[in-house]
């Protein structure tokens, strides 16, 4: 599509790409792709990560300030402060290069950050006309919760002090935590539908008859059930039907020893490897800790349920409640009885009403979670100019 010259620029801030980890790049591609709809321009601007050798068109790692999200002791992150404040100019100073060229409207949008990257935005409106700037936040943890909850409110305010009315705007990608957020922040809160849902790659990878296959997606993390995964990994199970879990490489699932046939892959798989597991497996494990996920959503949760595939989930979690709205409790586990694991896998794999829930449900989904659900979202937003 044509970009219109009246039509805004949106350029969204990475401050960590997380060595190409989880949803970063697929999320911004996806924005993108939405920018495109509503015929805006779109970049990225991102701090350089080693690991990530090469980046997709209109991403520019021209970021300063390191990673403000490394471990270390407290004088360490005292002295980020410095680092917070590099990255601060260096925002400013790409975003200048943005509007000493355009004329039009500059939406800045962040997402996935700590309070220091937050800072550092602040500290680069400092630098900016803002005249014709908007900044759109999008919250995806249940910050409201955290210790340190009120630097980013107080961080929150500073940057609508420094904006032109109606062009600071707060966002979710779920219900409750947008709500949350909204009575902790004293903002409105607006709820964006995950845009990176694209699952029409069809190809799958050889699988043996009758094998279950179960997919632990990602790298090992504690918050995610690692601890859960090794155990029914080593698990040994009399079952006529063979189970097989597919998980990374680093969890090192081939040492243990059950009767669970295990398959190990690449940590951070290529998008097309990654939607090609999607399509072979038929259960997607989501073991995650359930304070964590109490209100965050997830992107391989909303993308196992537009596959058509099956979410084993962890009880009080968002998306235990979303799959509680179409009566699969059976997708829902406790996780702590691994025989009760096995068996409600053979039994969901075996069960025509389960299917026939999870079909519409994935109806639902198709209709709410696309890349046009999440540009007129967007255009709602940007009706302010």
């Amino acid at each position: 599509m044509t970009v219109e010259s009246n039509q805004p620029i949106l350029v969204s801030i990475v401050p960590n790409l997380l060595g190409g980890e989880g949803h970063i790049i697929d999320y911004h591609k996806s924005v993108a792709q939405a920018a495109n709809l509503l015929g805006w321009e779109h970049c990225v601007v991102c701090v350089p990560d080693a690991k990530v050798k090469e980046l997709p068109d209109n991403w520019y790692g021209e970021l300063r300030g390191g990673d403000l999200e490394a471990e270390g002791n407290l004088w360490e992150k005292l002295t980020r402060v410095r680092q917070s404040l590099q990255l601060g100019h260096s925002i400013a100073e790409f975003i200048k290069g943005q509007i000493a060229t355009q004329s039009r409207p500059t939406i800045i949008f962040l997402e996935r950050f700590i309070h220091l990257q937050l800072f550092s935005l602040a500290i680069a409106l400092l630098l900016l006309p803002r005249q014709n700037l908007s900044v759109w936040i999008l919250y995806r943890r249940d910050t409201h919760r955290s210790k340190t909850r009120w630097i980013y409110k107080g961080l929150n305010k500073l940057i609508k002090t420094l904006l032109p009315p109606q062009q600071f705007h707060l966002l979710a990608d779920s219900e409750p935590l947008g709500e949350s957020l909204s009575n902790y922040f004293e903002e409105t809160v607006t709820v964006m539908p995950i845009p990176h849902t694209d699952i029409t790659h069809r190809d799958r990878f050889p699988r043996k008859n009758n094998e279950i296959i179960c997919w632990w997606s990602g790298p090992p993390r504690e918050e995610k059930g690692w601890e859960v995964i090794k155990q029914l990994a080593s698990y040994s199970s009399s079952l006529p039907q063979k189970i097989c879990i597919v998980a990374a490489q680093s969890s090192k699932l081939g040492e243990c020893q059950g009767s669970i046939a295990i398959r190990l892959v690449e940590d951070n798989l290529a998008r097309s490897d990654y939607l090609k597991w999607m399509n072979t497996c038929d259960f997607i494990l989501l073991p995650y800790d359930s304070v964590a996920y109490r209100e965050r959503t997830s992107g391989i949760f909303t993308e196992c349920i537009i596959a058509g595939k099956t979410p084993l989930v962890t009880a009080k979690t968002w998306m235990a409640k979303e799959l509680s709205k179409y009566d699969l409790k059976e997708s829902i586990l406790s996780w702590d009885d691994l025989s009760e694991i096995i068996q409600k896998i053979v039994f969901i794999e075996n069960n025509s009403e389960s299917k026939k829930k999870l079909y519409l449900m994935q109806q639902e989904y198709l209709a709410l979670h696309n890349l046009k659900s999440y540009a007129k979202t967007m255009q709602e937003i940007g009706r302010f100019w």
